[in-house]
């Protein structure tokens, strides 16, 4: 037994917190990101609205060179702070860019940071979907068990509404396979005698608590 008797005082938090982070990585997971990038500044530092500014700015001219809408641009964003240092950058995921040629894609998104942010370096590196998951997409934004503990990924990461639209679209199809699969499990149990014991699979609700929107 600890000898603090408030050492565990926040455990029933912290287990929350680890399933509201859960939830929510598998979530993301579920959709075909593209790019994940991390973007960080020159000195000296921009104030806090600048950098999203940039940031805004990028997002709008990946738009532009991929042909494809802003509006229709999945960007799942995080802004965080470096262990060491203390300094600020961001962790990106892109989406929606299939149709583009992914290395010219990739070497358009640097050049257009490198002058946007005056020559601060950045990494953009294509999605691995063989890797597809909860623990790769908290890789990807930047996450680790560590800040899991500090606070919920899902508070500190904005979506664009094209993530809503598309986790939404992905619910209702798994929505009505559910129920093709219940009243199929229900035929089959019904004609072998057995008493149907209630829905076997539930719907898919969005899984996104505390994000912001885009």
């Amino acid at each position: 037994m600890s000898a603090n008797p408030r050492a565990d005082h926040d455990w029933k938090d912290k287990i929350l917190r680890r399933e509201r982070f859960a939830d929510f990585a598998y979530t993301l997971a579920r959709i075909n990101w593209d790019f994940f990038t991390t973007h960080t500044y020159k000195n000296p530092l921009p104030r806090p609205v600048v950098r999203g500014a940039m940031v805004w700015r990028w997002c709008q001219d990946v738009s532009k060179f991929s042909g494809v809408p802003y509006k229709n641009l999945l960007i799942a964003l995080r802004r965080e702070r470096g262990e060491i240092g203390d300094r600020p950058h961001e962790h990106c995921l892109i989406g929606g860019l299939t149709s583009c040629n992914m290395m010219a894609m990739r070497s358009q998104m640097m050049r257009s940071w490198k002058i946007i942010s005056g020559n601060a370096d950045a990494d953009f590196r294509l999605y691995d979907r063989s890797l597809a998951g909860a623990d790769y997409i908290c890789k990807c934004l930047g996450a680790n068990a560590y800040e899991v503990n500090k606070f919920s990924l899902a508070e500190e990461t904005a979506l664009s509404d094209s993530v809503f639209r598309v986790v939404r679209t992905l619910d209702l199809m798994s929505e009505r396979r559910c129920r093709e699969l219940n009243r199929k499990y229900g035929q089959v149990a019904k004609l072998a005698g057995h008493k149907p014991v209630g829905a076997l699979l539930d719907g898919a609700g969005t899984g996104l608590p505390g994000v912001s929107s885009i």
